[in-house]
């Protein structure tokens, strides 16, 4: 009863962890739709002070959501700008839409709250596979993959690709005698 009660604990924990980070990114974007209300032409003053305590939000938790959305594996997207430095010159920088979410530019707003929406499915697809037992099947299978996965060790290269065969088709033929030797006891 007790191996059987983690077995529902991980799929759970895993569950609500997964939750937590799809709620707290549909909030980032909630807080950022504040933001953008209270600075177009026409906005109210309660807009603009909403907008004012969104952007100390957004600012304040600005580490936390590049987290969670570098996390997801969503890569973080760059943009290049021109900046003007006078005399009819400017400037080419490159600048990271997670960390200028408050940046108005139309490009690093839409790109920044796109790769947030992904982020965010993610997570809810993460959410929903948790309690999928085929899922869970398929992690334990091929664990060894999954763990250097989990572990970030993931590369293209060839080599990677058969080390990763390797360790997987020995863990296969240690269940395999695992198994045997618990059924012949």
């Amino acid at each position: 009863m007790e191996k059987f009660s983690i077995f529902l604990i991980i799929p759970i924990l895993r569950f609500l962890l997964n939750l937590n980070n799809f709620l707290y990114l549909r909030t980032v974007l909630h807080q950022h739709d504040k933001f953008l209300a209270g600075k177009v032409k026409n906005a109210s003053e309660k807009e603009k002070r909403v907008s004012q305590k969104a952007a100390r939000w957004i600012q304040a938790n600005q580490t936390e959501i590049k987290r969670r959305v570098l996390n997801a594996g969503v890569e973080e997207q760059i943009k290049s700008f021109m900046e003007p430095i006078g005399l009819g010159y400017g400037q080419t920088k490159n600048i990271s839409t997670l960390d200028n979410l408050l940046f108005m530019n139309k490009e690093i707003i839409a790109s920044a709250r796109q790769t947030i929406s992904i982020a965010k499915g993610h997570y809810w697809t993460q959410t929903w596979l948790s309690l999928s037992p085929l899922f869970w099947i398929e992690m334990v299978i091929f664990l060894p993959r999954e763990i250097l996965k989990m572990a970030g060790l993931e590369s293209p290269s060839k080599i990677f690709q058969i080390i990763v065969k390797i360790l997987q088709l020995i863990y296969w033929i240690i269940s395999i005698v695992y198994i045997i030797l618990k059924v012949l006891k």
